[in-house]
């Protein structure tokens, strides 16, 4: 049975929709508020990118998630 590792982004925008019951679409507002451009976001949010310190630390603030 193959196991599906989430990345910590994927899990945090599960969080966000379980909470809000509402699919997490990002509008421009949000790119702006998180200072990453959309496609910079879903790298980060697939894995094939990792944030840098100033990037994770705007996201967890966003998700009212903590970094460690």
């Amino acid at each position: 049975m193959d196991t599906i590792t989430q990345t910590p982004l994927q899990v945090a925008i599960c969080s966000f929709e379980d909470k809000n019951l509402t699919e997490f679409k990002p509008k421009r507002s949000f790119y702006e508020r998180v200072q990453i451009n959309r496609i910079r976001f879903w790298q980060l949010v697939e894995g094939k990118k990792r944030p840098d310190v100033d990037e994770a630390h705007r996201l967890a603030d966003y998700f009212g998630k903590p970094l460690f």
